[in-house]
């Protein structure tokens, strides 16, 4: 059995769940579609996210303030004046991934039937389960 593969199926499955309309937060489309499945290891995958923003969407972030760098103020096309520092309030966490992997959970490993048969996915079930997640059985 090719443990790789089925674990890019998951993977594959879990950025399918994170990328539907209404979960991923969505502005320009650049969040949604920057997710990206690969292999790791020999057995493993991994699903993720090539932003630099990706992290404090999804976890959110403290206030911060902007100072320049090596001027005495910021000014940039708009601005009514110079400025010595600008203030950007705290922002909420949207945890899309998180509500993609609850979403896996309840939906079941019946999507890996085909490849694995029923009884393997029901097995892969039951230990996903005994590591304390919630996963539904069919």
């Amino acid at each position: 059995m090719n443990w790789q593969r089925i674990a890019l199926q998951i993977a594959e499955r879990l950025r399918d769940i994170a990328t539907r309309q209404g979960n991923v937060p969505f502005a320009t489309g650049e969040l949604r579609a920057s997710h990206v499945v690969q292999p790791s290891g020999v057995t493993d995958a991994v699903l993720s996210v090539n932003t630099s923003y990706a992290r404090a969407v999804h976890d959110g972030r403290p206030a911060i303030t902007i100072r320049p760098k090596s001027k005495k103020a910021l000014h940039w096309a708009g601005a009514r004046h110079p400025v010595r520092s600008v203030t950007q309030p705290a922002r909420h966490g949207d945890p899309w991934l998180m509500r993609a992997v609850e979403t896996l959970e309840s939906e079941g490993l019946d999507f890996l039937a085909p490849e694995i048969g029923q009884d393997v996915a029901d097995e892969l079930t039951d230990a996903l389960r005994a590591r304390g997640l919630n996963v539904r059985r069919r």
